[in-house]
């Protein structure tokens, strides 16, 4: 069994990885090119719109969980 759950981890995590990477794509894209790019266009305006949603103190969570993992990941 714990067996099976490493390598479910292992899998998650991978898939974690290709989805920042498409984020961090479309994200850059969009910012080059504007928003008027099929598909990655309106990116932008999604980000902005959850960090409105969360407000200061959702950011500042985001903000502490993306160093957090980068510590951890040292």
């Amino acid at each position: 069994m714990n067996k099976f759950f490493k390598k479910l981890t292992k899998q998650l995590w991978e898939a974690v990885e290709v989805l920042a990477a498409v984020l961090a794509i479309s994200v850059l894209v969009s910012a080059l090119f504007g928003p008027d790019v099929p598909f990655f266009g309106g990116i932008m305006a999604n980000i902005q719109e959850v960090i409105v949603s969360l407000g200061s103190a959702g950011l500042g969570v985001i903000i502490a969980v993306m160093i957090l993992t980068n510590i951890w990941k040292r």
